[in-house]
């Protein structure tokens, strides 16, 4: 009987736990860290320290953080072979956060997630600490996600890539298709990455807190044509002044009879004849076409805690 009361335990044990075990996400005590843990040239002081040991510290090689187990052992094995080739790529880091907690406002995830880049060790290995971060609060009164690219990857993302990346995995993402939605993720910015910097942004760099910022090609210089139209006309009528005031024996003869000499001719009989007339004319001409170009800069970067620069794609609700 005991024996096959065990049995029937083990049975039902077996049919309870399912075949696929979901992966705990590994963290450690900030407080027994040097620098906290803390790695990147950031300022840790009582404006931060709150945002650093509130900040879970992880192991950067894993780059797949589930705490709110949205992926199994197998899917986080997938995918983190599908980031290795990422990496090795584009020579920029990427990270997948999952989390669940409340929220009042969007800006609580990106302070969270911006919080957790840089307080990690992410993109340590590569220029400005480049790397891409996608971020899902799973909380089900509010569920989010967006897309927060630091460094040099900033400059590879306009609002148009952005939308196009965060819109075409919102289906895999609201319908709980994370393996298929993170995939799709990877592929499509790995595809704008490939790309290369796109024209919007190619007067832009990143400086080494990692903001964005607008470079823009001297401006070629433009003969002020109006202005120099009216000084040389100016200078001319005064010239042509100066020349006839000068010359005193030049006066205008305005009737024909200046001419004659007044001894030899009698004139007996005067009479107006109108012979003709001739009217010169010509169309002036105007530019119709104008000319404008942007001021620049209408691209930035968001501050973290940490005094650092990364941008954001907008995020979405779903």
């Amino acid at each position: 009987m005991k024996k096959l009361l065990t049995t029937i335990i083990t049975i039902t044990l077996f049919l309870l736990v399912p075949l696929s075990t979901y992966a705990s996400t590994n963290t450690y005590n900030r407080n027994e860290l040097e620098n906290y843990g803390v790695k990147k040239n950031w300022t840790i002081d009582e404006s931060n320290l709150n945002n650093v040991l509130k900040t879970p510290a992880v192991d950067a090689s894993e780059k797949i953080y589930d705490f709110s187990e949205l992926l199994t052992e197998e899917e986080e094995i997938e995918l983190k072979s599908k980031i290795d080739n990422f990496i090795e790529k584009t020579n920029m880091d990427i990270v997948i956060l999952t989390v669940n907690f409340p929220y009042s406002n969007d800006k609580e995830n990106e302070d969270y997630a911006a919080d957790f880049y840089d307080y990690n060790d992410f993109g340590m290995n590569v220029t400005n600490n480049s790397g891409i971060l996608l971020l899902r609060n799973s909380n089900p009164e509010d569920p989010y996600y967006d897309m927060y690219p630091f460094g040099d990857a900033q400059l590879y993302f306009t609002q148009y890539r952005y939308d196009q990346i965060l819109d075409g995995i919102y289906d895999s993402i609201h319908g709980g298709r994370y393996l298929e939605g993170f995939s799709d993720f990877i592929d499509r910015t790995d595809n704008y990455i490939s790309a290369g910097i796109p024209d919007e942004m190619k007067y832009y760099y990143v400086d080494e807190k990692g903001y964005l910022r607008y470079n823009p090609p001297p401006r070629k210089y433009e003969i002020p044509w109006s202005p120099a139209l009216i000084f040389a006309l100016v200078v001319t009528v005064i010239t042509m002044i100066i020349l006839i005031k000068k010359n005193k024996m030049v006066y205008k003869a305005t009737l024909a009879e200046e001419y004659l000499n007044k001894q030899s001719v009698n004139i007996t009989n005067r009479k107006d004849v109108f012979l003709h007339t001739h009217t010169t004319s010509y169309r002036m001409s105007s530019d119709s076409g104008s000319s404008s170009g942007g001021s620049g800069g209408s691209f930035s970067s968001h501050s973290g805690s940490s005094g650092g620069g990364h941008s954001s794609g907008g995020g979405r609700h779903g």
